[in-house]
């Protein structure tokens, strides 16, 4: 045995002339691709059809998509967009309170986040009972800055 501090003398011993009909197999690599009808070959197609159908996979991961929800300053000013639910979620961000809202220019349906400032003032026995109530209102945004929108909410 030897030890990882030391190293092996190793002998380098060279073919005599009987030793010369010797038959080499080769690797496995080699087998593989001089051989085009053995079972590696088989084998080697269909890890490349793998490959083909992990590039379909990539391509709809890239593949832009609708997000659920939408910010508050893209909802069009003084347009009533009524409340379908209410919802609260903890993330890494924080506790936050998200309507689902019937968007009234599009007809869709998406989520809208709360500002910090609701979600910290508002509880989660608040919430519920919004939730309870929030079938016949409706929300209201005023883009007062760029990044400050006031929100009203009403009965419809």
């Amino acid at each position: 045995m030897i030890s990882n501090k030391q190293q092996g003398k190793r002998k380098l011993h060279f073919l005599e002339e009987e030793d010369e009909e010797t038959n080499f197999v080769p690797s496995k690599k080699q087998c593989a691709y001089e051989a085009e009808n053995s079972s590696i070959a088989q084998l080697l197609e269909e890890v490349a059809q793998d490959d083909d159908n992990h590039n379909d996979f990539v391509s709809i991961i890239n593949r832009p998509s609708a997000k659920p929800w939408m910010p508050l300053r893209e909802l069009a000013e003084d347009v009533p967009h009524s409340i379908i639910s209410a919802h609260e979620e903890t993330n890494h961000h924080g506790r936050r309170i998200i309507l689902k809202i019937n968007i009234a220019s599009t007809k869709k349906i998406s989520e809208v986040y709360l500002p910090q400032r609701f979600s910290s003032t508002i509880s989660p026995i608040k919430v519920i009972k919004f939730n309870a109530n929030c079938k016949n209102l409706a929300i209201v945004v005023k883009h007062v800055t760029a990044t400050w929108t006031d929100i009203k909410i009403f009965k419809i």
